[in-house]
């Protein structure tokens, strides 16, 4: 029993060091994706590649294309779930992040107890659902809206830049909010933005709440 504990102790360290190689190759691409939509050049290989020779990947775009190798394999398992993916952010890789982290947690209490139980099995699911999937993508949606309030009445080429990249992303979500409080009604943009930040964070703050009473009450059973 104890050299199994140990095998899943070893493999869930592996699993916590895959998961940050994973996180880093999804910061990473995310920046060189927003650096080619806003023009943003660094260096001599401008958007990460080679001037000269746009084929030959530079800077952070090596970097990205040799994390690609390790995690792209992975990663594509999950890239089927097509309501994951916003205009051009694939939010796929967080849902892979999920699956990571439950079997890395279960890993990591058998190697620590040696037993677990079915009731700790949904506890760690739905606290690993939670924490690394739905508690981040609605910590993203309430930073956009922020954005999105804070540039929605000004003039400037940036700022509707701007508008025109997080509202094909915050069309869903937003449309919601109207549907649920305005339907029918003619309301500015402002309004509906400030209404769907007050909801989705209200919604945050009580889901982490019910999320962690059930997870130490299934965790007692």
């Amino acid at each position: 029993m104890e050299f199994l504990q140990g095998i899943c102790g070893f493999l869930a360290g592996l699993l916590g060091l895959y998961s940050a190689v994973i996180f880093v190759r999804i910061i990473i691409s995310w920046i060189l994706l927003f650096s080619r939509q806003n023009g943003w050049r660094s260096g001599n290989g401008g958007y990460g590649y080679n001037q000269e020779n746009y084929n030959q990947p530079t800077g952070l775009a090596k970097v990205d294309q040799v994390l690609g190798k390790i995690c792209d394999p992975f990663l594509n398992m999950f890239r089927g779930v097509k309501s994951l993916r916003r205009s051009r952010i694939d939010f796929t890789p967080l849902l892979a992040l999920v699956v990571l982290s439950i079997v890395r947690s279960l890993l990591s209490m058998f190697a620590q107890y040696g037993k677990i139980s079915i009731w700790t099995v949904i506890a760690v699911i739905i606290s690993g659902l939670w924490n690394s999937f739905f508690s981040l993508l609605l910590f993203i949606l309430i930073v956009l809206l922020i954005v999105r309030l804070i540039v929605t009445n000004k003039t400037t080429t940036n700022a509707y830049n701007v508008i025109n990249a997080l509202d094909p992303i915050l069309d869903s979500p937003v449309g919601f909010v109207y549907k649920l409080f305005y339907k029918g009604k003619r309301v500015d943009d402002k309004k509906v933005v400030i209404t769907s930040l007050i909801f989705y964070a209200v919604l945050f703050f009580l889901l982490r709440w019910g999320v962690s009473a059930l997870v130490n009450f299934l965790a007692s059973m």
